[in-house]
């Protein structure tokens, strides 16, 4: 039984990698990110509290690095598990250019048994600002181009989105979510007074529905020891006008320390570690280096990206005994 199982999720992962291969380019809204395997809670609502305990992750990016305001990133996530209750929170800083987001959002999902693991079903709510900068730089006079802003302007809207999660745990996941449901168009005239009719310096930006597939796989390549284990893994995402795919592959050594490659079809190739800390046991830091395979390589020095994530249980407290005496029964 365990062996037809093993079989299936091993044909599941290679057929969606192969499925979503030739639908494939990369321009979109959402921040990518190549450590995305341990980065689950910030696209799909469903794997809050997956883990089982508390965990916390930071990530940090610096993408195109060589190009003057090339995107910035950071991230913030943390979520705990309470009997099949998760809640998690999220909140992420983006800049590119003029260009600055930030988005923050609470997330709640309801963890029910299925078969050998859990299906975590999820949704999450919060908020998404939009700012752009006046330090616009352009040849010509833009000043007249009403669809260029002139001045500081800002605008923040309303954002959720919806996701499942199933895994089995040190085993496999495979995950199905969206993103910005509500669809919503961000609009503001400079210095943030609202703007509907789309006078000079003033911000619209419409953000579109984004969809994720995510899938994993843990292969014990030591017949059981887990001294040497194998983790490929996917990321798929579109907005229905365009598709990114990475595939990952991961090779762990004694839950201990990792290395492996990440491939970003047509954007990049990346390489990736990191370490458990024995020391801190729940602690763990890895660091990816990518390379531009696109136009944008002959001017980019890569991106480079760190992570810090902490996870550990949730410690209940001891059951009171409570002693009964035979003279006051």
């Amino acid at each position: 039984m365990h062996l037809k199982n093993n079989i299936y999720m091993k044909k599941l992962l290679i057929s969606t990698t192969f499925l979503f291969a030739g639908f494939v380019a990369t321009a979109q809204q959402d921040v990518q990110w190549t450590q995305n395997m341990f980065n689950q809670l910030s696209i799909n609502p469903g794997s809050t509290g997956h883990n089982g305990g508390i965990c916390a992750t930071f990530l940090t990016r610096s993408q195109w690095m060589g190009f003057d305001g090339r995107p910035q990133t950071h991230l913030f996530s943390a979520d705990a598990r309470l009997s099949k209750h998760g809640i998690g929170l999220t909140v992420f800083q983006d800049k590119l250019g003029i260009e600055s987001s930030l988005i923050a959002k609470l997330s709640y999902a309801y963890h029910l048994n299925l078969g050998p693991g859990e299906l975590g079903i999820g949704l999450d709510v919060g908020m998404v600002s939009k700012s752009f900068g006046d330090e616009f730089v352009a040849i010509d006079d833009y000043t007249q181009d009403p669809s260029i802003p002139n001045e500081e302007s800002s605008a923040i809207t309303f954002d959720a989105g919806f996701g499942l999660f199933y895994s089995i745990k040190n085993k496999m996941y495979v995950g199905i979510s969206t993103l910005h449901i509500p669809q919503q168009e961000l609009k503001a005239a400079a210095n943030g007074n609202t703007d509907s009719s789309g006078a000079t310096g003033a911000l619209s930006y419409a953000q579109s529905l984004h969809y994720y597939i995510t899938a994993g796989y843990d292969w014990d390549l030591s017949g059981g020891a887990q001294k040497w284990v194998l983790k490929p893994s996917i990321l798929a995402k579109t907005d229905a006008s365009s598709t990114q795919l990475d595939i990952n592959a991961l090779i762990v050594y004694n839950k201990l320390v990792w290395g492996g490659v990440s491939y970003r079809i047509q954007d990049a190739i990346a390489a990736l570690a990191g370490v458990n800390i024995p020391q801190v046991p729940g602690l763990k830091l890895g660091v990816s280096y990518d390379v531009t395979t696109s136009a944008l390589g002959d001017h980019s020095s890569g991106s480079l990206e760190f992570m810090i994530k902490y996870c550990t249980d949730i410690i209940k407290p001891p059951k009171r005994e409570v002693y009964h005496s035979v003279r006051f029964l």
